[in-house]
């Protein structure tokens, strides 16, 4: 089981995340300790422990948080906070940037300045900065491909037949973070529906602005028009824009900070571009439950502000038990693929044998339903680092354009978030839960009887984007879960003043009905009594959280560690 960490200033090292309630006088008995006796490596993460100690004058990568602070609360607390955990690192280590999303900042330190942090009282946590990264199935399997790559999944889930009723996804707009989105013709050409560009992972080249040649694959599959192709080629919502957050390098590697400073950014320019979908292609191995997991809090406020999160499963199967994070979010929606073998009938369909699945701790079951991910059609980039690897991934259009093909769940989540943009052209008042309410029960199911799949691995059936954007939503999705301890810790200062209203009146023994916010100290044993349903998100005092653009112009990332770790471990099938 894990502890929930007590809240104040937090330095996290991206990798985990967490959120008391007390009456007057009256101390709840969350831990055996007090806050003021609490031992500092309680706040310094177990996997960073160990690095630690291994290399004690390594400089490690790390995010510090801070506490919310205590009302009146001022605009923009968050950001506030977030410039205090910076000069907190910049008095024990090195900054990067600020994390207003989370209430901190990410940055290096070695083990004498990461001991040093976790003796203030306002830190409250030390986490990993973990690395995103390419991930391959265990398992290999290349054969039963029947048909020729091509762009079938359109068709496999009914887009086409959005298109004809006049849907084409046409000002929408996706934030691809990635490894960055080329000016293909595809997406410029016509018109030019790339609106805008940030890059949270190194300074950017003006003549290669997707190094790796993941990220321009996958705005294909959602938003490509199929002008190089003549109309071949064609992605999921030809009319889409697309904005690139680039939090990648050219190998596929980031940090969790850089994904968190990528939807910072998103939520800065969200209404700005008219934002409405995030992709996320991409994940890490978590490191416990969503409840204390950074990322997991970034992409759930992300969700609040009325942004749909699509989040690949990861390509770890093909065992149970192997989902990426964020995709072990509960509220995120989160997608596995299906096998097609290169046909259109859904009869042949089968579950990925790369897709992971499984119950991560105190979430859902993931992923929450499955779309085409093997041998996915898209754009291609010439001298990209996936061009190099996998020169017979090069697919041949009839009129001698070059496109790419790629199998896994990230092009599955790409189809997704496609089909997601169809959906809220047609009904541009859906939310967030209501979109994954109506994705999840208009699913078809797909031939998989011979061999049986595995229980849980495809979740409510295979995307039916015809069916989703004419659905109509029978009830919110997300009804009963507890949001991660940063997401509640974070949007303190917004729900503050709400009704209170507790799922059980004597939970732990105390007499809830009887606290008020002049009484109540949020930690954890709040967030999981709070009835989370019951909040109005409409009419929180969003004014006091501000998500002010950040710049990471100079950052510099260990890549010792990384060499072994490059788009080759995607290079299969």
């Amino acid at each position: 089981m894990l502890t929930r960490r007590m809240r104040s200033t937090r330095v996290v090292v991206l990798c985990t995340l967490r959120l008391l309630p007390a009456i007057a006088l009256l101390v709840l008995p969350l831990r055996p300790l007090s806050v003021q006796a609490q031992s500092v490596t309680s706040k310094i993460a177990p996997a960073l422990q160990t690095l630690m100690t291994a290399s004690p004058t390594k400089m490690l990568p790390v995010i510090v948080e801070v506490s919310e602070a205590t009302p009146p609360f001022t605009a923009g607390v968050n950001v506030t906070l977030a410039n205090q955990a910076l000069s907190i690192l910049q008095a024990n280590g090195q900054p990067v940037g600020p994390l207003p999303i989370v209430d901190g900042a990410a940055g290096w330190a070695n083990a004498a300045g990461i001991n040093a942090m976790s003796l203030l009282s306002q830190v409250s946590e030390i986490d990993l900065d973990a690395t995103v990264q390419p991930h391959k199935p265990s398992t290999i399997e290349t054969s039963n491909y029947l048909g020729t790559p091509g762009s079938m999944y359109v068709q496999e889930v009914n887009g086409n037949q959005v298109w004809s009723q006049g849907d084409s996804g046409q000002g929408i707009t996706v934030a691809v973070l990635d490894s960055g989105v080329n000016n293909d013709p595809d997406l410029v050409h016509s018109s030019n529906r790339i609106l805008a560009r940030a890059s949270f992972a190194g300074p950017r080249n003006p003549n290669m602005l997707d190094p790796g040649g993941h990220g321009t694959h996958i705005a294909g599959i959602i938003a490509g028009d199929g002008t190089n192709s003549a109309g071949q080629f064609v992605g999921m919502a030809p009319r889409a824009n697309i904005v690139d957050v680039q939090v990648l390098d050219a190998n596929g590697n980031g940090r969790l900070s850089s994904i968190l400073a990528g939807l910072n950014w998103v939520l800065t320019n969200q209404a700005a571009y008219n934002i409405r979908v995030v992709n996320l292609s991409f994940g890490a191995v978590p490191q416990g439950s969503y409840i204390t997991d950074p990322v997991a809090a970034g992409v759930e406020i992300a969700w609040r502000r009325g942004l749909v999160v699509i989040v690949a499963a990861g390509n770890g199967g093909p065992s149970s038990g192997t989902v990426d994070t964020p995709g072990i979010d509960p509220y995120a929606i989160t997608i596995g693929s299906t096998d097609d073998q290169g046909q259109l009938n859904l009869a042949y369909d089968l579950v990925g044998w790369w897709s992971a699945y499984g119950t991560p701790p105190n979430s859902t079951a993931k992923p929450d339903l499955v779309a085409p991910g093997r041998r996915v059609v898209s754009l291609y980039v010439a001298g990209s680092t996936l061009s190099a690897l996998l020169p017979s991934h090069v697919v041949t259009a009839n009129n001698g354009s070059t496109y790419f093909r790629l199998t896994g769940t990230s092009m599955s989540t790409a189809v997704a978030s496609g089909a997601v943009a169809l959906m809220l052209q047609h009904q541009p008042g859906l939310t967030p839960d209501q979109v994954k309410k109506i994705l999840m029960s208009t699913t078809q199911a797909f031939g998989q009887s011979e061999p049986a799949p595995p229980a849980g691995s495809f979740g409510t059936g295979l995307v039916n984007s015809l069916a989703a954007a004419n659905g109509t939503a029978s009830g919110p999705a997300n009804l009963g879960l507890i949001p991660s301890n940063d997401f509640a810790e974070t949007l303190y200062p917004a729900i503050y003043g709400q009704p209170l209203a507790w799922k059980n009146p004597t939970y732990m023994g105390l007499a809830w009905t009887t606290l008020t916010w002049a009484t109540l100290s949020w930690t954890s044993p709040a967030w999981d009594n709070y009835v989370w349903d019951d909040v109005a998100w409409n009419n929180v005092a969003w004014n006091n959280i501000a998500w002010d653009n950040i710049a990471w112009d100079n950052i510099v990332w260990d890549q010792s560690g990384w060499d072994n770790i490059v788009w080759d471990n995607i290079a299969w099938d």
